[in-house]
């Protein structure tokens, strides 16, 4: 018998409802295992202290006093509010700020925190272990820092180039509108 199954056959003991054949297999069990005859033996003596105890009754009106208290409690469900779209944006936008700014200090600043985490004995392992992602990670923004370069200066040359094309098509388009504005008041 596995002592999972012995256990709950010493709770069936200690209520009184045990059928012989199972106080025959729990009587072997327990003169084969130390653990479970330990068990049995104390759970005997709290069962024990438990019936010595005197048995104390509630006064008269006691339940009746109480379900009555429990009645007048009055509950109140109300739901709340839904949060306005307005809440939650705004919420986005702080978490978002918040995360930004926590990942610029974390560039304007990543050679002291690494430094500071290869200095303590706790977290050099880790940190060693994440050099190389940071020199990769590095690699990344200078790359992209590269890049938004060459975008600016060559949205400078667009930019230059589109106001060369902007002007005659303003140009063109306010004698357009000129001319229907004088068609009309010369028709009125």
């Amino acid at each position: 018998m596995e002592c999972n199954h012995a256990d709950k056959l010493i709770m069936k003991y200690m209520d009184g409802i045990l059928s012989m054949e199972e106080a025959q297999k729990l009587n072997f069990h327990i003169t084969e295992c130390e653990s479970c005859r330990e068990s049995f033996f104390t759970y005997q003596m709290v069962m024990d202290e438990l019936r010595d105890e005197a048995v104390y009754e509630a006064p008269d009106g006691f339940e009746a006093a109480v379900m009555a208290k429990i009645k007048d409690i009055e509950v109140d469900y109300k739901l709340k509010e839904p949060m306005s779209m307005e809440n939650i944006t705004a919420m986005l936008w702080g978490m978002f700020s918040l995360l930004f700014g926590i990942g610029v200090l974390l560039c304007i600043y990543s050679q002291p925190i690494l430094d500071y985490l290869l200095g303590n004995p706790y977290t050099m392992d880790w940190a060693q272990a994440m050099i190389p992602t940071v020199e990769v990670l590095a690699v990344y923004v200078n790359d992209i820092k590269t890049r938004l370069q060459e975008l600016v200066s060559s949205g400078s040359q667009i930019l230059t180039s589109l106001k060369m094309i902007a002007i005659p098509v303003l140009v063109v388009l306010a004698s357009i509108k000129y001319y229907i504005y004088r068609k009309q008041k010369v028709e009125l």
